[in-house]
């Protein structure tokens, strides 16, 4: 019985729909990892999905899918048939192997990874050095991954027709066959019939906002953010309307004189407010910070402007958000000219360091201090403990490294600025052998290091308190990021970002709690305003001691910036408003008023559109700081 002409052609889809079944395991997988992402969705994110894993393997498969397009003689061939083979398993185990990966890492980011993950591989030598502790603690994610490809070479194998009884078709009926196969495929490609092809914003259009990194797939969000035009250059208004909503060129102009005190900023790794038990009616892991916010001045509601530490640096140091996929550190615009607290502080006398126990060249971390301003960079490298003090991993262990700092400092000039960023309390947790089993390990793997962080930082302010630059020191506390968070609140669109901001100065006016909207970019403007700084500075924050029409904070995700302010949290994807959210009548974001309040968008849009827009064209044109 010889085989109909199509039968190749059909070969080709069920060999495909393999791939398909595939991608569909690994988002149950995800969903199981991160069970967020699929509350009050029910079954719809998985339907949709399929439409962006079709597109996904359509265009990674594409080479695969030409070479089944022409079914001459050649096609039959043995030799051919087991290159066709590697290059299906090849792709589409390296395509499944992100979608693995994603589904462990997605609780630090949030979103789905895209292009700029390879950027940040090459960036220092953390993978390298953490990829065996990796492996080990996620395990059973490498096993899921080892066990697809498995299926899919079994699967692969089942799927087969019988050469020998093939003839080839008329030329006519193979040309009909190659168009009507490849205007399949190229639909399937574009993700529709739509007039423009598929995109990740559309997402936020089929399922609720938390659902959508699961009706995403990783590999189309790498493809499409890899194609990507890096900044939109497009207005939304004219340069008079976006000065007038936002002006990120600020000038301060005190009656008083410079008050030149110290400056020590603290960046706690991945503290969420979730952790604090002084924000959780004491349910928490951090009794001395509980204690310390007694005597400091508190923002009770701030947000982080990232999911990561390459973005929360930036934001805390140089008043930089992230707005886009690529984090500034690493982005093209890395040179670029911004103000930042180190910069600004430098004609004042100040002499400024930056203090990081990992490994010199984390994230690029000790080029971006150099760029913008400060003096000094102390890492591991610069490390004079013993070395029993490094953790195995990242680096330093935070008590020993705080102790460093402090005989740092000790040699430093006055007025100083030193900024530290911690990380025991980045995965994976480790806590030093002295103190294992003695903080509470919690509901979660990271409770434990949250418990030694917050201890290390007792110990921190118990040396520095007996130093003689203490009492003429400002401390700002706050973290790089969210951690891995629980519970229905912490993980909203809101909730994953907010984080402590607090002020404290021994025996000074900064104490209560402040509701204001603060977030990581207002640090730096409120520094200077507390120093009675003189002077012009660029910045997307504003000073949270002074009194300007409104307090907000933004966030990128997923195609989605997000503005909170007072009562609202706005969703925008880049053209129109697709979310809003009472945040006092609604915290979990369930009810949508987008359609129900249009003059609340009116007012509110057009404020997030001119930080975007000062944002791109600041960036695109070098103009961040006036020249």
């Amino acid at each position: 019985m010889h085989l109909k002409p199509w039968q190749p052609y059909l070969l080709l889809v069920k060999r495909l729909s393999i791939a398909l079944f595939l991608y569909s395991i690994s988002r149950f997988v995800f969903a199981l990892c991160n069970p967020g992402t699929a509350q009050g969705g029910g079954i719809s994110p998985f339907i949709y999905g399929i439409r962006y894993d079709i597109a996904a393997i359509v265009i990674l498969n594409s080479i695969f899918i030409l070479l089944h397009l022409f079914p001459t003689k050649l096609f039959f061939n043995k030799l051919y048939q087991i290159v066709l083979a590697f290059l299906f398993h090849f792709i589409n185990s390296l395509a499944l192997l992100f979608n693995y990966i994603d589904c462990a890492w997605f609780p630090f980011t949030q979103k789905r990874t895209t292009a700029d993950f390879f950027t940040l591989i090459k960036t220092g030598n953390d993978a390298g050095n953490n990829i065996g502790e990796y492996i080990v603690d996620y395990w059973y994610i490498v096993l899921a991954w080892l066990i697809s490809i498995f299926l899919g070479i079994l699967l692969y194998r089942k799927v087969r027709i019988n050469y020998h009884n093939y003839q080839l078709p008329n030329l006519l009926m193979r040309f009909g066959l190659l168009i009507l196969s490849t205007s399949f495929f190229v639909v399937a490609a574009r993700g529709g019939l739509q007039y423009k092809p598929l995109s990740v914003q559309e997402a936020a259009s089929m399922t609720k906002q938390q659902c959508i990194p699961l009706v995403l797939n990783t590999p189309y969000t790498l493809i499409k953010n890899y194609s990507a035009d890096p900044l939109p250059s497009e207005l939304y208004m004219s340069t008079i309307q976006a000065d007038h909503l936002f002006n990120p060129h600020q000038q301060m102009n005190p009656i008083d004189s410079m008050d030149k005190k110290n400056v020590v900023v603290i960046i706690l790794e991945s503290f969420s407010k979730q952790y604090i038990g002084a924000f959780n009616q004491g349910i928490g892991y951090t009794p001395f910070l509980d204690s310390l916010m007694k005597e400091s001045l508190v923002f009770t509601r701030a947000y982080a402007n990232g999911k990561r530490s390459i973005e929360g640096i930036p934001a805390i140091t140089g008043s930089m958000p992230s707005l886009m996929d690529e984090p500034f550190i690493t982005s093209a615009w890395n040179t670029n000219y911004i103000s930042s607290i180190a910069s600004s502080l430098k004609p004042f006398g100040y002499k400024s360091t930056f203090f990081h126990g990992g490994n010199n060249g984390t994230m690029g971390f000790d080029s971006y201090c150099n760029l913008i301003g400060y003096d000094e960079y102390n890492g591991r490298n610069e490390y004079d403990g013993s070395k029993s003090d490094y953790d195995g991993n990242w680096g330093i262990f935070d008590e020993p490294f705080y102790q460093f700092m402090i005989r740092k400092m000790n040699k430093m000039p006055q007025p100083f600025l030193s900024t530290v960023f911690s990380l025991s309390s980045h995965h994976p947790y480790t806590i030093p052998a002295p103190y294992k089993n003695k903080f509470p390990k919690g509901t979660q793997e990271i409770h434990e290091s949250i418990g030694y962080a917050d201890f290390a930082l007792r110990t921190f302010f118990k040396e520095a308190s007996k130093q003689p630059w203490f009492k003429n020191t400002l401390f700002v506390i706050t973290a790089d990021h969210t951690g891995p968070a629980s519970g229905a609140y912490y993980t909203t669109r809101q909730g994953i970002y907010e984080i402590p901001i607090l002020f404290y100065e021994a025996n000074s006016v900064l104490k209560g709690e402040s509701d204001l909207v603060a977030q990581q970019i207002d640090i730096f403007p409120t520094v200077l305003d507390y120093l009675h700084y003189k002077g012009n500075f660029s910045s997307f924050g504003q000073s949270l001691l002074s009194n300007v029409p409104m307090h907000g904070a933004v966030n990128y995700m997923n195609n989605s910036w997000q503005l909170i302010t007072s009562n609202y949290s706005l969703l925008f994807d880049g053209n129109k408003t697709t979310g809003l959210y009472d945040l006092k009548k609604d915290s979990l974001l369930q009810n949508n008023l987008n359609v129900l309040l249009p003059d609340t968008i009116r007012y509110y849009e057009p404020f997030l559109k001119a930080i975007l827009q000062q944002y791109r064209q600041g960036l695109i044109h070098n103009t961040i700081v006036k020249k």
